[in-house]
């Protein structure tokens, strides 16, 4: 397999990288893979008036060690509406990074804009080998995996981002109780600890 020196992880709103694949980047970061981040809305319809969603993201990302993090301004719930602009911010960021792998969201999540993502994902990474999906609590109860990564030694790190997100700290998905068992629930699936499972479009050995 190719070793993995760069990646580029994809998210519809703040918050959804530090849910779906946080602990992975942080490992990654620390293994010394470069890191890009891409946001394409700010969240603005769901979050509480008086916090920056976007700041929040920013500091969550950085803290788990990503080096770089782009914020987009789309229309949130609304990216189904302009997928060709989407698809081109994309391709400008695949070109700038050249990454060996992205993590993008699930088709077949029930939020609209996720779903949007993959799908101008898979057109403007079609260059990348690796495309892998990730899951977010909006993905249940149709996610599926077959890709596991071992994660034990990052899910403090993966906490501790996520509690960076305050304006999202009354969402039932965001209590530590609720990440770590669905860390442990993958895990049990592949007799391991604690993992971040990912369903594979594209995934060149």
């Amino acid at each position: 397999m190719t070793e993995v020196r760069s990646v580029l992880a994809l998210a519809a709103h703040p918050d959804d990288l530090e849910l779906g694949c946080g602990a992975t980047l942080a490992k990654l970061c620390e293994r010394g893979v470069a890191v890009h981040a891409a946001i394409f809305t700010e969240g603005q319809r769901g979050g509480h008036s008086g916090f920056d969603r976007a700041l929040e993201a920013k500091t969550a990302l950085t803290q788990l060690g990503v080096s770089s993090v782009s914020q987009h301004t789309l229309p949130d719930t609304r990216l189904h509406e302009c997928l060709n602009e989407l698809i081109a911010c994309i391709e400008q960021h695949v070109q700038t990074v050249a990454p060996d792998r992205v993590y993008t969201m699930f088709h077949l999540d029930r939020h609209q804009d996720h779903r949007a993502v993959h799908e101008a994902s898979i057109v403007a990474c079609r260059s990348v080998p690796q495309i892998l999906g990730y899951e977010t609590p909006s993905s249940y109860p149709n996610f599926t995996p077959t890709i596991f990564e071992p994660v034990d030694d990052f899910m403090a790190a993966k906490i501790d981002a996520i509690r960076l997100h305050v304006s999202q700290s009354d969402r039932l998905y965001m209590n530590e109780e609720k990440v770590r068992s669905a860390a442990h629930f993958r895990g049990v699936q592949v007799d391991l600890g604690q993992v971040e499972s990912f369903i594979p479009y594209k995934l060149v050995l």
